[in-house]
């Protein structure tokens, strides 16, 4: 019970982990004697637009390999995830948490106070200007401009890699590392920006849930 405990908190983190990786670049501290026009331009348009995306994800914790792909779509601090068996909403207020395989919903708060960044992306983006600065950058060998950021606060984290295309129009892959050794690694098979979208996009209907579902609020 305590394995399949630990997994289904890896694959709940998994989740997340690509959205933290996108919510390091909202606002960043860059090193003294220059600017970077790939990682500025990402910056704006994920600043003021609405991201869709998908993923593929190893999660590596030394004990459990947990491997998935989903599709994420982010707009400022409410996100909507649906991957690896797992639907995840949040609007900025609260997050739910949908497993239609176990027929169960989670509703949480999301409170900008919480001290997880990892498991509560949100508090990343509300106050990112005093957690990450950037430590070094470099070319790949496909073009794509990779991104070493370091966190100035206790995040969970202990390093953070993002890679962005040249033009800065997308994120290409990435990864981090937590603080009690887990690493986590990401591709993005496709990524787009559109105009800002309803709100509502973010909020489960559950009401169409079927009467057998078990719904623990926790708010």
């Amino acid at each position: 019970m305590a394995e399949k405990n630990h997994t289904g908190y890896l694959r709940r983190a998994a989740g997340f982990a690509v959205m933290v990786c996108l919510a390091g670049t909202m606002l960043f501290s860059m090193p003294s004697g220059g600017t970077d026009t790939a990682l500025e331009k990402f910056v704006a348009s994920l600043s003021s637009m609405s991201a869709d995306f998908s993923y593929e994800y190893a999660m590596d914790d030394g004990r459990t390999v947990v491997t998935g792909s989903g599709t994420v779509t982010m707009q400022g601090d409410a996100y909507a995830v649906d991957g690896n068996g797992l639907e995840i909403f949040c609007d900025g207020n609260s997050i739910w948490t949908v497993d239609r395989a176990a027929r169960e919903v989670v509703i949480e708060a999301c409170s900008p106070e919480s001290a997880s960044f990892v498991m509560n992306p949100a508090a990343l983006l509300g106050n990112f200007d005093k957690v990450f600065s950037v430590k070094s950058s470099a070319v790949t060998s496909s073009g794509d401009v990779s991104y070493t950021l370091m966190p100035a606060a206790d995040t969970g984290m202990t390093e953070m890699e993002i890679v962005l295309a040249s033009d800065g129009s997308r994120l290409t892959g990435a990864a981090f590392k937590t603080k009690d050794g887990a690493v986590v690694r990401f591709t993005i098979p496709s990524f787009s920006f559109s105009a800002l979208s309803s709100p509502e996009r973010f909020v489960p209907d559950i009401s169409s849930l079927d009467s057998d579902y078990i719904i623990t609020d926790l708010r």
